[in-house]
């Protein structure tokens, strides 16, 4: 039943095994990753409260482990966020500018120049891990004018990875470098629940020799808002957040902000209340999937020497400053994003104010792994001692942080 998307079998590690020697002191973990939704936008709160669809995701991650408080994204926009997520630097230095190959989205310069040096590829090639990849990579990976669905970036032991932008139906995947097109049968071509299902696979045939790491980057809850046909009717009396900048104008702004119209029209809030109401809805699948892979790592005996990430490429606004629905501002309903983590030596029910970002992820994933983060280029830096324990020289409520 797991193999819905058509495949049978185990596939072939298209990646060729890395000469080295793997680092003795790595571990498993896994990391999830969704599509763009802020805090401020309801889903999650400055800390995660029960107004969010996710609660499975809430209790086996946030509770079994820690919530942050004030994690960020240096830009609220789908690629150059997640050129960041994968490289550890910010958008200056990975030169992603926006979501188009002339923006340097999964453009050649891009897959010679940084792929080679993002943490999954260091973790391949220096640490020895299985890697697996499945889901929205950047958006426009797959264009014919930068290799097509052939390229599989360096790195990838396992790669099931959506062409271009997100969808629900009727898209097509690249199964390790080989095309291969979906339909809109919801039990076969879902993509969330497609998604988890070569997730799960992925657990059943990986080796048992090596450690291994996963990421997961489903569609949800990007537009167009495609639910699950057993959610579509979920959350009726749910409405965008009515919080103290909904609907006002943002009158000492910046002039892009201001050029909104305020108030909006009615027609206009109750687009962005199902918009808002749609986006819960497609949630419900991805809360399904965090449940079963969470829980098939506790049946296989792995969960408690694996390392689980729950976080977001940007946030999202509704209606605050008049604003009509989309991302790309610098103000915290579009840059401020959820970050859950549990794993080995991380105490349950901690929540942190300590001020993060994306580009801290990679070294901290390669930081638990055992490789020297100043060996790379990265900007970001390791937030493990946080996980971990609480240094006293680290001030929770200091923007500026000091780790030694």
């Amino acid at each position: 039943a797991a193999w819905r998307t058509g495949l049978r079998g185990k596939p072939r590690d298209t990646r060729s095994r890395p000469k080295g020697e793997r680092l003795r002191s790595c571990k498993q973990k896994l990391l999830l990753r969704r599509e763009g939704r802020g805090l401020r936008s309801g889903v999650f709160s400055s800390v995660i409260t029960l107004q969010t669809p996710l609660k499975k995701t809430k209790a086996l991650i946030g509770e079994m482990g820690m919530t942050f408080s004030s994690a960020y994204v240096p830009s609220a926009l789908c690629c150059p966020s997640r050129a960041s997520i994968l490289t550890g630097k910010y958008p200056h230095n990975h030169y992603v500018v926006n979501n188009t190959l002339e923006g340097n989205c999964s453009s050649i310069s891009w897959q010679k120049i940084q792929e080679p040096n993002t943490f999954p590829a260091i973790l391949r090639s220096k640490c020895g891990y299985q890697t697996f990849f499945a889901g929205k990579y950047l958006n426009e990976y797959g264009a014919p004018d930068a290799g097509g669905l052939e390229h599989v970036p360096l790195g990838w032991s396992y790669w099931y990875a959506l062409e271009k932008n997100s969808k629900y139906y009727n898209y097509t995947l690249s199964i390790n470098g080989k095309a291969r097109k979906h339909g809109e049968n919801y039990s076969v071509d879902y993509l969330t629940d497609v998604l988890a299902n070569v997730s799960l696979d992925f657990l059943g045939y990986k080796s048992n020799s090596e450690p291994f790491f996963m990421m997961i980057s489903t569609p949800a809850p990007h537009s167009p808002w495609t639910a699950a046909p057993q959610y579509q009717k979920a959350f009726q009396n749910v409405f965008a957040p009515r919080n103290k900048n909904f609907n006002i104008h943002g009158m000492n702004k910046h002039w892009l902000i201001r050029q909104a119209k305020t108030p909006m029209t009615n027609s206009s809030i109750q687009f962005l209340d199902n918009a808002f109401r749609k986006r819960w809805q497609t949630l419900l699948s991805v809360d399904d999937l965090v449940e079963k892979l969470v829980k098939r790592l506790e049946f296989t005996g792995e969960l408690d020497n694996t390392y689980i990430f729950y976080t977001s490429d940007n946030g999202y606004h509704t209606g605050q400053f008049s604003l009509p629905i989309d991302k790309r501002q610098l103000y915290e309903f579009d840059i401020k994003v959820p970050l859950l983590v549990r794993g080995p030596g991380i105490k349950p029910n901690q929540t942190s104010k300590m001020l993060v970002a994306n580009i801290d992820l990679g070294p901290t994933i390669l930081d638990i792994a055992g490789y020297d983060v100043n060996k790379t280029q990265m900007d970001g830096m390791s937030f493990l001692p946080i996980l971990v324990s609480i240094s006293p020289s680290i001030n929770p409520d200091s923007t500026t942080i000091t780790v030694t």
